[in-house]
């Protein structure tokens, strides 16, 4: 007999285990605003949060994932280096077989939807 979603008991792994973010603002950035902002929304919604602040490079943010066993990452880029540094990351994280942790980057500047593929 099948019911309603809302009557189906949670996983104790899902019940027990918030979401683990690592956020921070990328290397030779220091605006820091809008990923302060993010970081607010994501614990709002019950996430554990890392915060590891802002001037970041890639490998100190995979470490920390890492480390942290974070679920995903989330980066302010303003720099303008936003494909190399969001690629890089991916590609670490892969390297060091934690290609399951999510990545999330915006920032000040545009990105296009040519990028957005890219990425």
């Amino acid at each position: 007999m099948s019911r309603p979603a809302d009557q189906v008991p949670q996983a104790r792994n899902e019940a027990a285990t918030p979401l683990r973010f690592v956020t921070a603002a990328s290397l030779f950035d220091g605006h820091d605003a809008a990923i302060n902002i993010m970081r607010r929304l994501i614990q709002a919604q019950g996430a554990e949060v890392i915060h590891l602040g802002h001037n970041r490079s890639v490998l100190d943010i995979v470490r920390a994932a890492i480390q942290e066993d974070a679920d995903a990452i989330a980066i302010s880029s303003y720099q303008g280096g936003h494909i190399e540094f969001f690629t890089y990351m991916i590609d670490q994280l892969r390297e060091r077989g934690a290609g399951h942790i999510r990545v999330f980057g915006g920032g000040g500047g545009t990105i296009t939807l040519d990028e957005i593929r890219q990425l």
